[in-house]
């Protein structure tokens, strides 16, 4: 009789031990079947500065245009793929008009290709993209830091200086849906990135010192071959 119902007893324990990992492996192909896509699009404010009297070329290389953040589901999130390459082609466009008497696009850092000639070529990239989620800081805001590069190169594609800078920005996300808060959060770091970055571009002196002597430079070899 105790024999019996010891083994009564395992095979409960093993049915309930199958259930469970049924049940958990049911919950883990739900977690990894959820994933949120956010493609991000925005316009950004026209930056109020004085142009400055530079003809400058932009490269953006596919990295910049397919670029897009993924990140697998974890017990503190769902999985995430952000879609942000396009949106900062639309980005540094409207950053770089206002700032440049002339921005044209080339599609190589040699900008021989481009209709007019330009003093020099600016390649922006995005270094990293982190989130975090309220589960991740405990708090209830979606966080978005993105951490750029902006190399500057001559016409013929010699590198001059490169530059690093960061935004950061976040959303609360009981105002917001999920996918709402991250792209929220994605656009208000891109516009605090901005502002360091039009700042820059327009006061630092070493900056214009080197861009205005390579200026120079092309006009005196422009005048030297017409002769």
């Amino acid at each position: 009789m105790i024999t019996m119902q010891t083994a009564r007893l395992e095979t409960a324990s093993v049915r309930a031990s199958g259930l469970g990992v049924i049940t958990l492996c049911a919950l883990t192909l739900a977690v990894c079947a959820c994933s949120t896509a956010v493609h991000v699009d925005s316009t950004f404010p026209r930056p109020v500065v004085a142009s400055l009297p530079i003809d400058v070329g932009v490269y953006y290389d596919e990295s910049l245009r397919q670029y897009a953040f993924a990140k697998a589901a974890d017990a503190n999130s769902v999985a995430w793929n952000i879609e942000i390459g396009p949106a900062h082609v639309r980005f540094f466009d409207q950053l770089f008009r206002p700032v440049f008497d002339n921005l044209v696009h080339v599609d190589s850092l040699q900008s021989g290709s481009s209709v007019r000639p330009v003093s020099v070529v600016m390649k922006p990239s995005i270094d990293e993209y982190t989130l975090q989620t309220p589960g991740d800081t405990t708090t209830e805001f979606y966080v978005v830091e993105i951490r750029y590069k902006l190399a500057f190169y001559t016409p013929s594609g010699d590198f001059i200086q490169g530059w690093s800078f960061s935004g950061q920005g976040r959303s609360r996300s009981e105002l917001f849906n999920t996918d709402e808060s991250v792209h929220k959060a994605t656009v208000a770091a891109m516009r605090d990135a901005a502002a360091w970055l039009v700042i820059e571009l327009t006061k630092h002196p070493d900056f214009h010192t080197q861009i205005q002597a390579q200026q120079s430079d092309d006009g005196n070899s422009l005048e030297d071959h017409e002769s």
